[in-house]
């Protein structure tokens, strides 16, 4: 499904030349792989100079609601006047004050207010959403830092600057985040710890300390709560890495080494090096392959397999995230070992929450053979960012990459329009290629709601009335088997992607394959849509499938295959 017009201009190390206003920025050589920080930080800057707007002096980036429409984004414009500020240009240093004196315009600083201390997502908006607080907060700590350290700040801009930043700091610590809000937990640690550094606020330290302790206590031996990620293991690298640098005592900076080692182990466990995504499932995403849209994570691994993953120059589909790639570029983020282990066939494991309704512990399967992985869990709602069945493998292509990545992806959470994916729940079992899934509501769930499947654009699907529904995609073919008492039809399509929180058009076509909602089994007061599928290559004969069975009552659903001898059976009951 990769689009050409994405991966025509990638590279892997590559030594493209941006033209910048003023001057340049030489990465610190304790950064380690000097190039591929400074590539990261033209990247950002080019994203950075290309959108700039003097009229508004901020950033107009592409937003989702309406589509396609430009708006002036206050974080990606904190984040540009930071990169700007980096190179110590005159001429930067002018515009990056100008960009400054308009955002801290755009917070709220009324004094109990509920939004007091957060900021405009875009400058046509109002506050409202509080993490834009630690977003941009966050960036201003990292401004004030550089401007200590060699100053480029103007005394009255470094004053509002440094008055919006201790606002945001007490929104933050207000406000005290749940530790399993992964990303926005450890974002906030890292900005209260700096604030005790650049500002001594009374309890920060203790707050901070306090914070990490929580959110290390989740992990366990497995995911954190935002498990696997592409866009939020991102942000959370870059809390991490932030805390390291705000370290506030020798204990706190080797508790946030410890947690930095963990996360990379889990990630590296969970990498499938032929198609470069990340095993699923993911508990968040905006997008389904790492290479077509700006997946935060990507950008650490670009520098932690040491240059070897594909890096665009320019992307659409969630672009306004490459505004952050000059901070992320100043990280000490180095070439991590973890990724010289061989992978792990199969594994199941855990992703720690608190375990209650917001985030209980979620039971993960992950298979990977070869150019083929699938991954699962066992039971999450279908809130619509959630990726609860994963699969990727890889296909000949055309250049410069010479692959394309096929994918299957479980989306019934993007197919219910109007309905609260909360109220519909997934449950599997997987055992390696093969995974038992049913989707069980109480709700009535609206007519154009239905299960889907989503392919890449090169799959080929077979009589959607036979049992199994073939779908063949290069090396890969799946078989789906509906598991149900009634007469089953499904519907395949090809359509243009589109995700409930990113681009209303990317340009990358799909195939989907779907089951409406109309056709579900009822099952006393439930309602239960349900399928087998499983993947074997496609020069390999079928697999051999018997006793599906699906029943229930008031009390749960419960579904039952034989797949070459192997049970599976699942079941939503208490």
């Amino acid at each position: 499904m990769s689009s050409p017009r994405i991966l025509l201009c990638c590279c892997l190390i590559a030594s493209v030349s941006f033209p910048a206003l003023g001057g340049t920025w030489t990465p610190d050589p304790s950064l380690g792989n000097v190039d591929q920080h400074r590539h990261l930080y033209e990247i950002g800057r080019a994203y950075g100079d290309a959108n700039f707007d003097p009229d508004a002096n901020l950033l107009g980036v592409h937003t989702k609601n309406p589509p396609n429409k430009k708006q002036h984004a206050t974080r990606e414009s904190a984040y540009y006047a930071y990169g700007l500020l980096m190179t110590g240009d005159p001429a930067d240093q002018a515009r990056a004050q100008a960009i400054l004196k308009r955002i801290v315009t755009l917070q709220d600083t009324t004094q109990g207010s509920p939004t007091c201390g957060a900021y405009n997502w875009n400058a046509e908006d109002k506050p409202g959403d509080l993490n834009s607080a630690v977003f941009v907060g966050l960036t201003l700590a990292n401004i004030i830092d550089l401007d200590r350290k060699r100053p480029c700040l103007d005394s009255d801009v470094r004053s509002a600057v440094e008055n919006s930043a201790r606002l945001a700091v007490a929104e933050v610590m207000t406000r005290n985040v749940e530790p399993g809000y992964t990303n926005i937990a450890l974002l906030s640690t890292a900005f209260v710890a700096a604030a005790q550094k650049l500002w001594q606020i009374p309890g920060a330290g203790d707050w901070a300390q306090a914070k990490l302790d929580a959110v290390v206590a989740l992990t366990g031996d497995g995911e954190l709560s935002e498990y696997l990620s592409p866009t939020y293991n991102g942000v959370a690298f870059q809390g991490a890495y932030l805390a390291r640098k705000y370290s506030i005592s020798d204990a706190f900076g080797a508790k946030v080494d410890a947690l930095i080692g963990h996360m990379w182990k889990q990630v590296a466990l969970a990498y499938h090096a032929p198609t470069y995504q990340l095993g699923g499932p993911y508990l968040r995403a905006y997008g389904d392959n790492m290479l077509d849209y700006c997946a935060a994570l990507k950008y650490f691994l670009y520098f932690a397999l040491d240059g070897a993953y594909p890096i665009p120059d320019a992307q659409f589909d969630h672009d306004w995230d490459m505004g952050g790639l000059t901070t992320i570029a100043d990280l000490p983020v180095t070439v991590r070992p973890e990724f010289k282990q061989p992978p792990v066939p199969w594994r199941q494991w855990d992703a720690n929450g608190e375990d209650t309704t917001t985030h209980p512990t979620r039971h993960l399967s992950q298979y990977q053979q070869g150019n083929f992985t699938l991954g699962t869990v066992a039971m999450q709602d279908e809130w619509k960012q959630k990726r609860n069945l994963v699969a990727f493998w890889r296909n000949d292509g055309p250049p410069p990459l010479g692959f394309s990545v096929g994918l299957c992806i479980d989306e019934s959470c993007e197919s219910i329009p109007g309905f609260p994916g909360e109220k519909i729940h997934f449950y599997s079992q997987q055992v390696k290629d093969a995974a038992l899934v049913e989707l069980v509501t109480s709700a009535d769930v609206p007519a154009p709601g239905c299960s889907t499947l989503v392919f890449d654009s090169g799959a080929v699907v077979g009589d959607t009335s036979a049992t199994p529904l073939v779908v063949k995609d290069g090396t890969m073919t799946a078989y789906i088997y509906p598991v149900s008492n009634v007469a089953v039809q499904y519907n395949s399509t090809n359509s243009i992607l589109h995700h409930a929180d990113s681009q209303a058009d990317t340009g990358q076509g799909v195939v989907q394959v779907t089951r409406p909602w109309s056709s579900a089994d009822s099952l006393g007061s439930l309602h239960a849509l349900a399928y087998l599928i499983v993947f074997r290559p496609s020069d390999q004969p079928a697999p051999t499938v018997t006793n599906l069975v699906l029943s229930g009552d008031e009390s749960g659903v419960s579904a039952g295959a034989n797949v070459d001898g192997t049970n599976l059976s699942v079941s939503s009951k208490n």
